[in-house]
């Protein structure tokens, strides 16, 4: 992106933005009693501004101070909040990942807090339902901002957030999920074509044969398959109905001597 894109796109940013009622035109504590089932625009100041913590709730983040580092200005998830001022280190855990700790932000007013990008985990969520907790130097503490909980296997509380299928939307394209084995990762290839009535991965990973790996509709129009595959670098097509397509969604884009333009991706090691 050279300067004058990069001008016209901060000057859309700020252009929408101004559209919207942001969310540092309340105090928090007129924030808090606003509908957490609506999404919500934040600014980085926001959640440095927050004095109390809020309800779990979707929100947009504009974040222009980490734009260079992400190459992303616009994040979207769960937010989660709890204040603590005296705590040293406070990460949040959910059942999505198993349970995986994610390091929250401390702002100057004791809030700490965490989006969570629901549309990155679960290749097809059934229940609707996030089951998580706070762990606060080593201890695990529920939410208390609502009263959703439910038992754990361990004689304890987890706390609870309910969302819609409207609210969830599918990531699409190549989704690296974990680490399979020491040698392997596991791969979800997710495409949304509604109107498809089959779809087939071919990749170099399968010989280029649409009969192998045949992808699963799911009831939202999306259709999907994960893959345990070895690190290395890979190209693939979908087989759609008759028609070979590449993916529009694909991380990067190569030349197959054969088939053309292809999507390409690469599995590397975690440091």
């Amino acid at each position: 992106m050279n300067n004058k894109q990069r001008q016209l796109f901060f000057s859309v940013i700020l252009l929408w933005s101004l559209s919207v009622k942001p969310i540092y035109s309340y105090s928090s504590e007129i924030f808090s009693s606003k509908d957490s089932r609506q999404t919500h625009l934040y600014f980085n100041k926001d959640l440095k501004n927050l004095t109390i913590a809020v309800k779990p709730r979707f929100i947009e983040l504009i974040d222009t101070q980490n734009y260079k580092q992400s190459n992303k200005i616009l994040t979207s998830g769960i937010l989660f909040t709890i204040k603590n001022y005296n705590a040293t280190s406070v990460n949040f855990v959910s059942d999505f990942d198993n349970y995986v700790m994610h390091p929250m932000t401390k702002n100057d007013k004791g809030v700490w807090y965490y989006i969570f990008e629901l549309r990155t985990y679960k290749e097809n969520i059934k229940t609707n339902m996030l089951k998580y907790k706070f762990v606060v130097d080593g201890l695990f503490v529920n939410d208390s901002t609502h009263i959703n909980y439910t038992e754990d296997n361990a004689g304890g509380l987890l706390s609870i957030f309910y969302f819609t299928s409207e609210q969830f939307k599918p990531e699409e394209g190549v989704i690296v999920l974990q680490a399979d084995t020491l040698d392997n990762k596991k791969v979800l290839f997710r495409i949304y074509r509604p109107d498809a009535k089959s779809i087939s991965l071919m990749s170099s990973f399968n010989n280029w044969d649409s009969n192998i790996d045949k992808m699963k509709r799911t009831d939202d129009g999306y259709f999907e398959i994960s893959k345990s595959l070895p690190y290395g670098e890979y190209v693939y097509l979908y087989k759609i109905d008759q028609s070979v397509s590449v993916d529009q969604k694909s991380p990067e884009l190569k030349y197959h001597p054969v088939f053309g333009k292809v999507g390409y991706f690469k599995l590397k090691r975690d440091k």
